[in-house]
């Protein structure tokens, strides 16, 4: 059964080990980089989940399988939208609901925090992220022109929340 748990800044250990393997077995799916990351001292990933609320699902509390997270306040003009962010699942663990258990908890935070949608800019070349938003209700807006910081193309996606 699918365990899924907050991480806290006393997580920070736990949230470096998940965030280094995102960014080394995942590097296309993120603007942060390996090289960025790997030396900062763990204080850095504390402070990071202080701020950015962060949810892990796994098969046992303190092994997570898959990560997500979420921010308010990235479009000035749209202050009840959250944006979904860091979702990573390892490869052993793809396809097996944990990434959407992660996600489901972002989705219920963030409604909890007066949200009423939430966004995501997903790589256009990610199929796999794609269909998993898709059957969880995210639609694309249509937005065109949208890249990521190294000019790649993006879809942009929102789901509107239930209060």
């Amino acid at each position: 059964m699918v365990k899924v748990w907050h991480l806290d800044p006393g997580c920070a250990a736990e949230w470096r080990e998940i965030r280094l393997a995102s960014l080394r077995d995942a590097p296309e799916a993120f603007d942060a980089t390996f090289s960025e990351w790997r030396d900062r001292p763990l204080a850095d990933f504390a402070a990071r989940l202080e701020t950015v609320p962060t949810f892990a699902a796994g098969d046992e509390i303190g092994c997570a399988l898959a990560v997500a997270s979420w921010q308010a306040g990235l479009e000035p003009h749209d202050a009840e939208r959250g944006w979904l962010l860091s979702v990573f699942a390892r490869p052993e663990a793809r396809g097996c609901g944990y990434a959407e258990a992660a996600i489901r908890a972002v989705l219920q935070d963030a409604a909890m925090a007066g949200m009423r949608s939430v966004g995501l800019h997903v790589l256009a070349s990610n199929w796999a992220a794609q269909a998993l938003y898709r059957r969880m209700g995210f639609r694309e807006t249509g937005r065109t022109s949208v890249t990521n910081s190294r000019g790649e193309p993006e879809v942009e996606m929102i789901l509107p929340l239930q209060k």
